[in-house]
């Protein structure tokens, strides 16, 4: 029976481990548009809950139907620093991390996801397009 229990044992941390890494939920709020000239887009959205355990966000930038580049990371403590409450990043053409082609004057659209601090990223966000100001 000593040995019957130990392999249930085993099988319940086995288990708790596989159960403990679930991805965070997709971020809400998304929002774009214009981002004060230069053909910027400033994207922001809701940060989520500190109980979800956020390690960063990523930000993905849509170039055709079919294909998304990762944009950036941003932390969780830069909430506020462009909108209150707010996390988010400013968009610009030809800058880091590669130039852009078309002139910065056309829409554009982003997706957001939470990576957790066991490293599982979850979701993608739904869209939100922005024309930049000049």
């Amino acid at each position: 029976m000593k040995n019957r229990s130990d392999l249930a044992k085993r099988g319940r941390q086995f288990v708790g481990r596989w159960c403990c890494c679930t991805p965070p939920p997709a971020p809400s709020g998304l929002t774009a548009g214009g981002g004060g000239g230069s053909s910027e887009v400033m994207v922001t959205w809701d940060p989520l809950p500190a109980t979800v355990k956020v390690a960063f966000y990523r930000v993905y930038r849509a170039k055709s139907d079919d294909t998304m580049y990762h944009l950036a990371v941003v932390l969780p403590s830069a909430v506020g620093q462009l909108a209150a409450g707010k996390l988010g990043i400013v968009d610009a053409p030809d800058y880091w991390p590669w130039p852009t082609i078309d002139d910065g004057t056309g829409q554009r659209c982003y997706v957001v996801s939470a990576v957790s601090q066991r490293g599982i990223e979850g979701p993608m966000s739904g869209q939100a397009c922005g024309t930049p100001t000049s």
